[in-house]
């Protein structure tokens, strides 16, 4: 047995490794939307709504692949789900068409749902309480290089092939980590605890979940945070290059900054719950992302021209998430007795929603002006305060 755990040591690294280059697929194209715009002759609207797609894309399946995976298995489900993702992303490469760009981006989107839910209901299963959260950790920290340095790559790429081959580059790493996965990731849900799909069992798991108020209230602090992520995501190319007219290698820069702090705070999370309770790090998460929000709306309104003091505000929201999200994630999955896939689907479908809400209230709302960000920033941010101020009651009431 202890050979055979020892066989699944590295799951983690190598399903990270895989979440990245989903992750990449937005993000290692972002500096590109300026370039797909002008070489597919559209509008940066329509060129937006990529990513609108993508995010609204992963919140179709969740649903239905949350049940499934608890019937047929974790591995199935992620290995034919990836095969679907890489051979998106080479036909996102082959088309000449703003209208199955954002076809194949939604299809692409669904396919993340088949990482996302059996991968980390294999996380939650295979560790206990403590050793989870470390390694939701670890696995955060590592992840968030696919919005720090994913532009980066972008940018090498745009340099010395061009757009299209960012994608084609991530489909040979996914059809990698696929094969690697296949050997590698372990079945948590083994056979005679499989769950068997009755329509009428799925909804009340379901009903049995969404009626948590603990777990509902968890699982959109930690969805609010991420939308206000998702956010600057969605509006930092256009922010950076083409209003403030920074060049794509400062936007770069600028990414590093901020999801460097997310970085330093979920790698310094192991130390810190030796010493300090996980409500209490939530809070201390919670307050430096609400002084990072309140402190961007201030500064926009004082210095409308100075980007740098938004990127400050950013990193302490991103510093607020990373001490949070894991803490969280786990707290919310402990929540309910559900299903694991069903739990996970929930969870999955919340933060696809959420993802949809920042990117969309982002293209639609933001106009240019550092002002009318900081306004979602702070939108996003104080709705976690007050769900989390929600759970806090709850528990010194009940």
């Amino acid at each position: 047995m202890m050979n055979n755990r020892s066989k699944f040591t590295l799951f983690p690294i190598f399903l990270v490794l895989y979440e990245i280059a989903i992750y990449f697929s937005n993000d290692a194209y972002l500096p590109a939307l300026p370039t797909i715009s002008t070489d597919l002759a559209t509008s940066h609207h329509l060129v937006q709504l990529t990513l609108t797609l993508w995010f609204l894309g992963s919140a179709t399946m969740q649903l239905i692949l949350g049940p499934i995976s608890d019937r047929y298995g974790r591995k199935p489900v992620l290995l034919i789900g990836g095969i679907i993702f890489a051979l998106t992303c080479i036909l996102c490469g082959l088309t000449h068409s703003i209208t199955l760009l954002l076809v194949f981006r939604f299809i692409q989107g669904a396919t993340i749902t088949s990482m996302v839910i059996p991968g980390y209901a294999a996380i939650h299963e295979y560790f206990s309480h403590e050793k989870a959260i470390h390694t939701l950790a670890l696995m955060g920290s590592i992840t968030v290089l696919a919005p720090s340095l994913g532009p980066l790559l972008g940018v090498l790429i745009l340099t010395v092939a061009g757009w299209r081959w960012i994608f084609f580059l991530l489909a040979f790493w996914a059809f990698l980590m696929l094969i690697v996965l296949y050997f590698k990731m372990p079945e948590t849900n083994i056979k005679g605890y499989q769950h068997p799909i009755h329509i009428k069992k799925i909804a009340k798991n379901y009903g049995n979940i969404i009626s948590n108020k603990i777990f509902m209230a968890r699982l959109f602090c930690f969805c609010f945070l991420f939308g206000a992520m998702i956010a600057w995501i969605a509006a930092g190319p256009f922010l950076v290059i083409s209003d403030f007219h920074h060049s794509s290698l400062i936007f770069a820069v600028m990414q590093v900054m901020v999801f460097g702090s997310f970085i330093l705070c979920t790698r310094s999370l192991k130390l810190l719950m030796r010493h300090l309770q996980n409500t209490t790090l939530i809070k201390m998460g919670l307050g430096l992302a609400f002084a990072g929000a309140s402190f961007s709306v201030l500064a926009s309104l004082l210095f409308p021209q100075n980007l740098w003091l938004m990127v400050v505000s950013m990193m302490f929201i991103a510093a607020g998430s990373g001490l949070s999200f894991p803490l969280l994630n786990r707290m919310a999955i402990e929540a309910s007795t559900a299903p694991m896939g069903t739990r996970m689907a929930v969870l999955s479908t919340a933060m696809s929603l959420l993802a949809v809400l920042g990117s969309g209230l982002t293209s639609w709302f933001y106009n240019g002006s550092l002002v009318s960000f900081s306004m979602i920033l702070i939108l996003f941010i104080s709705i976690a305060y007050a769900l989390n101020g929600f759970i806090y009651l709850k528990k010194h009431t009940s």
